[in-house]
């Protein structure tokens, strides 16, 4: 199985699936957008969100279709990726056109940190 870091699921009830909470003292969690770390960092969180993105695939065969920085949660010094529901099957039609757009997203969220980023092909190539 894979070890996705992404919070717990702890109840589930009908249609309500209540999750674990990221964050401590009464406070969320950063989203990447909103956190602030140093370039070494930040380009750590990047290889940490394309594992996870590779784990997504390779593990659960599935791809996020909204992979970015408003659902990659800074917690405890690592990234944990979020809103994994709406993540859909590699026999999804676009699912392939949804990976690139993910990779595509964190590229440019990164890149924008000064994070040196693979190239969108040569990582759509190792996921």
């Amino acid at each position: 199985a894979a070890a996705l870091p992404c919070p717990r699921p702890l109840l589930l009830r009908t249609h309500i699936l209540v999750m674990e909470f990221l964050g401590s003292k009464g406070r969320a969690a950063p989203k990447l957008k909103d956190a602030s770390l140093s370039l070494s960092a930040w380009t750590r969180c990047y290889s940490e969100s394309f594992r996870i993105l590779r784990s997504l695939l390779h593990h659960c065969k599935l791809v996020h279709g909204d992979y970015s920085e408003y659902n990659l949660v800074y917690h405890k010094d690592h990234v944990y990726v979020i809103d994994v529901g709406q993540a859909v099957g590699m026999d999804h039609p676009e699912a392939l056109n949804f990976l690139r757009k993910d990779i595509v997203n964190a590229n440019h969220f990164f890149e924008g940190k000064g994070v040196p980023v693979l190239p969108v092909r040569s990582i759509f190539d190792l996921a």
